[in-house]
């Protein structure tokens, strides 16, 4: 059954003409091809809408012309009187500068009453309202990821680091076994304190306004530096780049992106073909329990190179099966026994910069990450 669409309708008009007017449209039948129901509450001045700010509305139709106030100077002293309600600017003026103007400065939409009709006031009615709902529903996100980021912050990071800080001492009393135990903790620790770290970099990513600093980066140094640091991981692996000439707009995450991408190939290196295919099997839900990386299997090639459009990571190892390639970028799912964050991680970031990212299978039957980049 399809939802009764109700819009309650504040409209700030002081030309009784240009109200009548516009009470016509809304009444018109054409109305009921949007909304099933509209009720018109008029008044001639911001000064009632003041007195009585706790009426509730779904949208404003104002008049930039009022005799209280004239131009953006209307809409600035409405906006702080209705906060939160969708705003349509009606004018009798066809000035483009001001229309933008006012979009800026929060009106939904800014219509010229020389071309107002039903059609077009009831469906500029119904979409402001939309938007209106999507942006408080897209701010109460940005709120409760703030909030998770200050927890990071404050009680899992200042924790990890507690923890971190006695497994060390630890470290110096013990011997033998129960020193490997303290050296686990210590290990742990880090690792988990550097993926909050990231964690906390990609909500920040996604929750300030204008976004993070971006500044022209040449790619070559940042792929540099993300094969120095895979290698460093395993002698077992080695990374070819072709010379790149490539330079981005991004921030400092963008190292994360290729850094996540190398350690990805190492960490899920090459395998013998029965590793392989057990693995594969286990992935497909067709075969029995998961193979775990065998280190005796092989060399890891990693390759990096660029296509039009965009750069790829790809590598010899066992590959992402196609029927986990759509799913692999998801948080808790990943390419392995890890954490199933650092894929997710790199997926967020990528799009955070305005690109896409997909994976694929290399030429040598591996795993190929392909980010579209526009460049």
């Amino acid at each position: 059954m399809a939802e009764t669409v109700h819009l309650d309708v504040l409209l700030v008009e002081d030309n009784p003409g240009d109200a009548r007017l516009v009470e016509h449209h809304l009444n018109s039948p054409a109305v009921a091809h949007f909304v099933d129901d509209v009720t018109i509450s008029h008044v001639e001045s911001l000064a009632p809408v003041a007195e009585h700010s706790e009426a509730a509305y779904d949208v404003v139709l104002l008049d930039l012309g009022l005799h209280e106030s004239t131009g953006l100077a209307t809409l600035d002293r409405a906006t702080e009187i209705v906060e939160g309600v969708p705003i349509i600017v009606l004018t009798g003026m066809q000035d483009r500068e001001v229309a933008i103007e006012a979009i800026n400065r929060g009106a939904q939409d800014y219509l010229p009453k020389e071309d107002l009709d039903g059609d077009r006031l009831v469906r500029a009615l119904r979409y402001a309202v939309v938007r209106s709902r999507q942006q408080r529903a897209i701010q109460r996100q940005t709120d409760q990821m703030d909030f998770f980021n200050s927890i990071l912050q404050h009680d899992i990071l200042n924790g990890m680091n507690v923890i971190r800080a006695r497994g060390e001492l630890l470290e110096d009393t013990l011997d033998s076994e129960e020193r490997e135990y303290a050296s686990t903790i210590v290990q742990w620790s880090d690792d988990l304190i550097e993926l909050t770290e990231k964690v906390r970099s990609v909500l920040e990513t996604v929750t300030e306004e204008g976004g993070r600093d971006h500044e022209h980066r040449e790619l070559q140094a940042v792929l540099d530096d993300a094969a120095e640091r895979a290698r460093s991981v395993s002698d077992d692996c080695t990374v070819t780049i072709e010379p790149q000439a490539v330079t981005v707009v991004a921030d400092e995450l963008l190292d994360d992106v290729f850094g996540n991408l190398f350690l990805n190939a190492v960490e899920h290196g090459a395998k013998d073909p029965d590793a392989r295919a057990a693995e594969a099997a286990v992935a497909t839900g067709s075969g029995g329990p998961a193979t775990q990386p065998d280190p005796s299997g092989g060399v890891t090639h990693v390759s990096v190179g660029t296509f039009d459009g965009g750069v790829f990571v790809e590598d010899d190892g066992p590959g992402v099966p196609e029927a986990l390639r759509e799913d692999v970028f998801e948080f808790g799912t990943g390419t392995g026994d890890g954490s199933g964050f650092g894929l997710a991680i790199v997926r967020t970031i990528v799009e955070a910069h305005g690109w896409a990212i997909g994976v694929t299978e290399s030429d040598s039957g591996g795993a190929r990450f392909e980010i579209e980049t526009g460049e």
